[in-house]
C-alpha cells in the first residue's frame, strides 16, 4: 500500500423493516413460479447490539414447490466471522459442505435431510438462506443451489449500509 493510503473501510451492514421486500426473487421465481408477496412473513428481533431479520416464502406448488427462508443477523463489528467459523465447525462435523466463491468475505453450501443451503458472512453480517421441499421426501429442483446464491446476493446488497 502506498505511505499516506488507508485501508478500504470493512463493509457495514444495517438492520431493515421488512427484509422481504429488499430481495430479489428473480432467479427462484424464474425457476419454481411467482412468490406472491402477501404470503411471505417478515420477522426482526433485536436483543443487545445485534437484530436478527427473517423472511420466510413458498415458492411453487406441491410436488415441486419449497419454502425459503433467509436470516439475516447484524450485529458488532467482526460479529459475522465469529458466527460463520462457529457454525461451519458443527455443520463440517455432520456434512460436507462446499466452498462459494465471490459471496461475502466467505461462504459455502451444504445439503442434509431437510434441504439446501447457502451459508455466507461479511463484516458484521452473517446470512443463511435455505429451502426445504413442501412435500416430504420430494426431490429439490435442478437450479435451487444457483437461486439461493442470487437471493443471498441480493440481500448483502440491501442490508449494506
Amino acid at each position: 500500500m502506498p505511505s499516506g493510503a488507508s485501508a478500504p473501510a470493512a463493509a457495514k451492514y444495517q438492520p431493515v423493516s421488512a427484509l422481504s421486500t429488499r430481495l430479489d426473487l428473480r432467479a427462484i421465481s424464474n425457476l419454481l413460479g411467482r412468490v406472491d408477496p402477501s404470503l411471505m412473513v417478515d420477522s426482526s428481533h433485536r436483543v443487545g447490539s445485534s437484530t436478527s431479520l427473517g423472511c420466510t416464502f413458498t415458492a411453487g406448488r406441491i410436488p415441486e414447490g419449497v419454502v425459503v427462508t433467509v436470516r439475516a443477523d447484524v450485529g458488532a463489528p467482526g460479529s459475522g466471522r465469529l458466527m460463520y467459523e462457529g457454525l461451519r465447525q458443527v455443520q463440517e462435523s455432520t456434512r460436507p459442505v462446499t466452498d462459494l466463491l465471490d459471496l461475502g468475505a466467505a461462504a459455502y453450501s451444504y445439503t442434509d435431510e431437510s434441504g439446501l443451503g447457502v451459508v455466507t458472512y461479511d463484516a458484521n453480517l452473517y446470512l443463511t438462506v435455505s429451502a426445504a421441499a413442501l412435500r416430504l421426501g420430494a426431490d429439490l429442483p435442478d437450479g435451487l443451489a444457483a437461486a439461493l446464491r442470487a437471493i443471498a446476493l441480493s440481500a448483502l446488497d440491501s442490508l449494506r449500509g
